[in-house]
């Protein structure tokens, strides 16, 4: 979810959307050949850290995953993290022309999230300190 050069000459400075990302899957993969959901449980589990939870979490997924505008690309959506509901478009910003992606399917079903914080550096050494 970084748009990289598409920002290239924007004054939006994408090193402050930055953050700590990880996942890893868990369940059995789908048989090959296989496109249809057989019901197991799989998925993927998958943890952010940040300093700046509006800054960063919160901004890239409303901007940058559901919110195409901020690159001139209107009201698209990332086709494979997006709020999609297989009514909307995704254009590639290829050179010399642009490839459009019609009526993507929703890929991605959140099932739960949370948000955790965990103390920093400074709260840390004075939680070791304490006594018994």
């Amino acid at each position: 979810m970084n748009p990289r050069d598409a920002l290239a000459d924007s004054t939006v400075d994408v090193k402050i959307h930055r953050a700590l990302r990880r996942g890893t899957t868990y369940g059995p993969m789908l048989p090959e050949g296989e496109l249809e959901d057989d019901g197991a449980e799989r998925g993927i589990v998958f943890i952010f850290m940040g300093t700046d939870l509006v800054r960063q979490f919160e901004f890239l997924k409303t901007q940058w995953a559901n919110d195409g505008d901020f690159v001139g690309l209107g009201i698209e959506k990332d086709p494979l993290v997006g709020d999609n509901d297989a009514t909307g478009t995704f254009t590639i910003p290829r050179r010399p022309i642009r490839r459009r992606l019609q009526q993507l399917p929703r890929f991605t079903i959140t099932k739960g999230g949370e948000y955790l914080f965990m103390p920093g550096l400074r709260a840390l050494n004075w939680l070791a300190e304490l006594e018994d």
